[in-house]
């Protein structure tokens, strides 16, 4: 704390007594982050609302990218099992990464614009439906 002598007059603050309201303990009986688990977490209030929308929204955020990785990763061991297979060779595989890579890069501004809008759901640069 400050002298009185060095605070000047407008700053000085009066001393106010504790209110019932704010002498409460808020953490009274709550010992570790399990007892805090229920306010913590989301849950909907009685009018349907979410009580914590940044959870929420955190929420989505790691569902799409935990999707996003099981779609890459189930990506990864097709191309693994078909190379195993013999059904596609190295070349083949490189020529194909190369020119979807090429194809992806030229349209980098179309990508991002979809991730930030989400205007489609469905996968820009490939189609998992038969070719006709």
């Amino acid at each position: 704390m400050l002298p009185e002598h060095l605070v000047p007059p407008r700053a000085h603050l009066s001393r106010t007594t504790k209110s019932v309201e704010n002498s409460e303990n808020l953490t009274q009986g709550k010992i570790s982050l399990s007892h805090y688990e229920s306010d913590i977490l989301i849950s909907t209030a009685s009018t349907g609302q979410s009580k914590n929308m940044l959870l929420e929204e955190r929420d989505r955020h790691l569902k799409d990218r935990l999707y996003r990785v099981a779609k890459i990763d189930t990506f990864t061991r097709v191309i693994n099992n078909l190379q195993e297979e013999g059904d596609i060779d190295a070349q083949a595989l490189s020529k194909i990464l190369a020119e979807m890579t090429e194809k992806i890069n030229n349209s980098g501004e179309k990508i991002w614009l979809n991730l930030i809008t989400h205007e489609k759901n469905s996968p820009i640069f490939y189609s998992l439906e038969d070719e006709k």
